[in-house]
């Protein structure tokens, strides 16, 4: 089980390598230098430890700490030496810092992004931690790794937290190598859905810290009692109702039950439409028919990909054109049972003609590999060594 170590209180004391960074988003650039590290550890026979700021460096977070301790859980680290980012971590000097990681944890090596900065000032970097480390008295191992390219761009938080902010999810979710999520407690609603709309839906609590995806209503998932359910999930207010509160609404197609009270994760998988404000329940209700349609013929083709063209705002999505260029029927079948719940999903202020594919990635078509351009740390390290890498640029 992963422990949590507390910077300048808790103790660590089997041999430990330490990755250094922020994290605040476990992405494709992130599991490249875990994946590494990981290797390096087992080689040497280390323990895999990852450094981590609790709130980030301000703002808010791709991921909130727990869901980052639970990505890092399934990649095999061991522990988390968390960190909260405030004025007197600032003021630390580069090797002060060090000195306080080693007088709690046993650290035998080091690893981190190329333009790793740490210290006061962010005067601590690379070559500082390769001159640390080639100082014998210190005994410690130090080796940087190169950036991560995903369709020709290096892969960083600030271009995942771009891809949330215009509703490029598919992107998002490519560049992080797993589907962006939400993880929250199933809450009351208006109770709108069920009886008006005739979509009940579950509310869940989208945490303060979590970094916004754009207002809108998109296609996602969940697993509930292990079981894998897509629905249409609503981000944002529901003007048609004169509701202006922001909320997470999500509508399982197919699924049947009480979930209050539970704790669901959403994977976000693509774009569908802006909110629009309807004129009517019933036209809410005929375009959330139309969404479902919609979803329904996505997962026949592709379970967690958007359509290559997807409808205008406010424009039926059985009217768009699927990825392989057929067009999706406007007949739907019945509405499966629906959930017991609150609420309703899809609803929002009058939106302009912009298409969602403006805005999601297309997943027709040829799409660049995610490229590896991180050093050959190899599976032909050599035991008891680590190797140095070229150079290259921060991991963030």
């Amino acid at each position: 089980m992963l422990k949590v170590i507390e910077y300048g209180k808790d103790e660590y004391s089997f041999p430990a390598l330490l990755v250094l960074g922020c994290f605040d988003a476990i992405h494709l650039g992130h599991r490249e230098l875990i994946k590494k590290a990981k290797l390096q550890a087992k080689i040497n026979g280390l323990d895999l430890g990852v450094m981590m700021f609790r709130d980030g460096k301000g703002g808010k977070l791709v991921y909130t700490f727990d869901e980052r301790l639970s990505i890092l859980e399934t990649l095999g680290v061991k522990f988390v030496l968390a960190i909260d980012f405030n004025e007197e971590f600032m003021a630390t000097a580069p090797l002060d810092f060090l000195a306080t990681i080693e007088n709690y944890i046993n650290v035998k090596a080091y690893m981190s992004g190329k333009d790793f900065r740490f210290g006061a000032k962010a005067k601590g970097k690379a070559s500082t931690l390769k001159s640390y480390a080639e100082d014998d008295e210190n005994g410690v191992w130090y080796m940087s790794v190169k950036d991560v390219l995903c369709e020709g761009e290096k892969v960083s938080t600030t271009l995942i937290k771009s891809c949330l902010e215009g509703g490029d999810v598919s992107k998002a979710d490519r560049l992080l190598g797993s589907d962006f999520n939400v993880t929250g407690e199933v809450v009351h609603g208006a109770g709108r859905g069920g009886e008006e709309v005739g979509f009940p839906t579950v509310n869940i609590v989208y945490p303060e810290d979590k970094y916004p995806v754009k207002p809108g209503v998109y296609k996602v998932y969940s697993v509930i009692d292990g079981t894998k359910y897509f629905g249409i999930a609503n981000y944002g207010n529901c003007p048609t109702f004169g509701d202006d509160r922001v909320a997470l609404e999500v509508y399982f197609d197919g699924f049947s039950g009480d979930l209050y009270g539970a704790v669901l994760t959403i994977y976000f998988v693509g774009y569908i439409r802006d909110i629009v404000c309807f004129n009517s329940v019933a036209e809410l209700s005929s375009q959330l028919e139309r969404d479902i349609a919609f979803i329904r013929g996505e997962a026949s083709q592709a379970e967690d990909k958007i359509a290559a063209v997807s409808p205008k705002s406010g424009e039926s999505a059985a009217e768009a054109f699927s990825s392989d260029g057929e067009k999706v029927s406007d007949n739907t079948e019945e509405t499966a049972d629906k959930v017991e719940g609150q609420g309703v999903c899809a609803s929002g202020e009058n939106a302009d003609e912009q298409t969602a594919a403006d805005a999601v990635e297309p997943v027709s078509g040829e799409v660049q590999p995610c490229e590896n351009l991180s050093d050959s740390t190899s599976e032909q390290a050599e035991e008891g060594a680590f190797t140095e890498s070229a150079e290259g640029e921060q991991i963030d």
